[in-house]
This record gives C-alpha cells, structure tokens and sequence, in this order.
C-alpha cells in the first residue's frame, strides 16, 4: 500500500519544481525577461508557492544559481582544507588546483555554463549581489592561502592576479556554448578537449598570479 508523502517531502517537491522551472527559463529568456507567473506556469505550481518558498524573483535566481554553486564550494574547501593541513609545501600551483579542480568533475552540473553566462549577462545591481553572495566566501579563504605562498606580493595585486584569473575561467566555463570556440589553430583544427583546456588554465593561473 503506497504511503502519502509527508508535508516536507511536498514541500521539497514542489521547491525542485520551481527550482527546474525557472533554470529553465532564466536560461532561456534571463532574468528580466522572466516572470514569477512564467516559472509557476512551467513549474505546474500556485503563484502563491513561488513567493512562499523564494520571497521574491531574486531570491529565487539566487537559489537557483546557488544550488549548482554550493557542489563546488564544497569541493573546493575540501581540497583547501586538505591542503592546509598536510605536510605539502604551499605552493600558487596547488592552490589553484584546488581550486580550478572540481569545474572538471564529472559530477558538475552541465547546466553551470549557461547559467552563469546569464548571470554575468545581467546587470551590475542583480548580478554583483549574487556573485559576492556566492563568492565572496570562497575568493577570500583562496587570496588567504595564495597570501602565505606570496607572502611578498601586496595584497591589492594579488586581488588582482585572482580576478584575472577568475575571468578565464568564465571565458573556459563557456567551452561548450555554440558562439564560443576554442583557439583557432593553424591547422584550421578547432577541436579541444575541455581538460585539457582546465590544465593549461592551472598553468596559465599558476604562472599570472606568481609573476
């Protein structure tokens, strides 16, 4: 005999509707250009429940950009974390592998690429909230250890070297996006693998931020 779900498991239900609704359509359309009304309707749920469980449309972005986000920070705090306490030298190279690492995990959402194109596509007033929210944590806990590698470099340029960095990871995260393509080669081959892409960006990372 089946069992009726519990209110929480409604109500986490009907949260993973919406959520699955407006990635959809933030993806599609972006963020201006979608409705609560829009994601109700594509999520097959009360208007009333969008409200309920996000608060507004920009809670409810956040939440979607969020929950593509947190497997990463996570993982990423666990490779720093790992590497602050072992007996490894700390160097700018396994910082940034720790932190470049998890993009290529084959876990990632697929999704994270366009999602964050969106993101970057919007306006300074919804995206920067959003990115520091998402962010910020992680950029500092990064520039603390990259301060004890280069403890000579001054904190500003290392703030820096890191945003630069950041910026081609942006540009690499977008590898698969149809008007994005790799670098074009004398051959005329522009076929890469995206690996192989993340390696030369460590290499890239590792050589900008030391200087």
């Amino acid at each position: 005999m089946s069992q009726t779900p519990t209110a929480n498991q409604a109500s986490s239900e009907t949260q993973d509707k919406i959520l699955c609704a407006a990635e959809t359509l933030f993806i599609k359309k972006g963020f201006s250009a979608t409705s609560l009304r829009s994601i109700a309707i594509e999520a097959k749920v009360n208007l009333a429940a969008t409200h309920y469980h996000f608060g507004s449309k920009e809670g409810l972005f956040a939440a979607t950009v969020h929950r593509h986000i947190k497997p990463i920070t996570e993982k990423r705090f666990q490779a720093l974390d790992a590497l602050l306490s072992s007996a490894e030298p700390l160097t700018v190279e396994n910082i940034m592998k720790a932190f470049l690492s998890p993009l290529v995990d084959a876990s990632i959402s697929k999704v994270l690429p366009r999602l964050m194109g969106r993101v970057f596509g919007e306006p300074e007033f919804i995206s920067r909230p959003l990115l520091e929210q998402e962010f910020g944590a992680t950029s500092s806990r990064f520039i603390d250890a990259l301060q004890i590698a280069l403890p000579d470099v001054d904190l500003i340029d290392l703030q820096w070297r890191f945003h630069f960095t950041l910026g081609s990871m942006i540009q690499l995260l977008n590898f698969d996006h149809p008007h994005n393509v790799p670098p074009l080669k004398a051959d005329g081959d522009r076929q890469a693998d995206p690996k192989d892409g993340f390696e030369r960006l460590l290499s890239f990372a590792t050589a900008g931020i030391t200087q």
